[in-house]
């Protein structure tokens, strides 16, 4: 990946993903314990593909003036929004139309879009419904499976905001 820091994020959300496994495993999946952490996967692996995307899309205003950088930083960086693909796509259309262009002509070459895109929509689901006081319902499996596949997505992305 081109963006060091978004490879960082998604390379230590993978490792700390390996050592809850790991505790899980030694706990086994029937323990009080699996459904906190399967939420504390959730929250962890939205946020990290929702701070990757936005640090792909705004790394470049590094070299605007001051008073640019702060803005994008406040309006954009450091919003809340969730990492879906419509969301995605409407950031990079309100930086560059080329980009988002690229990002769905390069998405839709992916052999497994469909599968990329619902898991997305899975972790996005996940983290609003245990956000809004419900429960998730999903397996930590699945929360890994998604989290994978919503890496494909952040990579894309990377490779076409340039």
């Amino acid at each position: 990946m081109n963006n060091q820091t978004a490879l960082t994020s998604l390379n230590d959300c993978s490792a700390e993903l390996t050592k809850l496994q790991q505790i899980i495993e030694v706990f086994g999946q029937s323990h009080s314990i699996v459904p906190f952490l399967t939420n504390y996967a959730i929250i962890k692996c939205c946020g990290t593909i929702e701070n990757c995307f936005k640090v792909i899309i705004s790394d470049f205003h590094n070299s605007l003036p001051p008073q640019a950088k702060n803005y994008i930083e406040n309006t954009f960086l450091y919003s809340s929004m969730n990492p879906s693909k419509h969301n995605i796509c409407k950031s990079l259309i309100k930086f560059d139309k080329q980009w988002n262009s690229n990002f769905k002509a390069k998405l839709s070459t992916e052999p497994h879009k469909n599968r990329i895109e619902s898991s997305l929509n899975s972790l996005n689901e996940a983290r609003n419904a245990f956000a809004h006081g419900s429960s998730p319902g999903v397996s930590f499996s699945s929360v890994i499976m998604y989290f994978n596949d919503s890496k494909k997505i952040i990579e894309i992305l990377d490779e076409v905001v340039i």
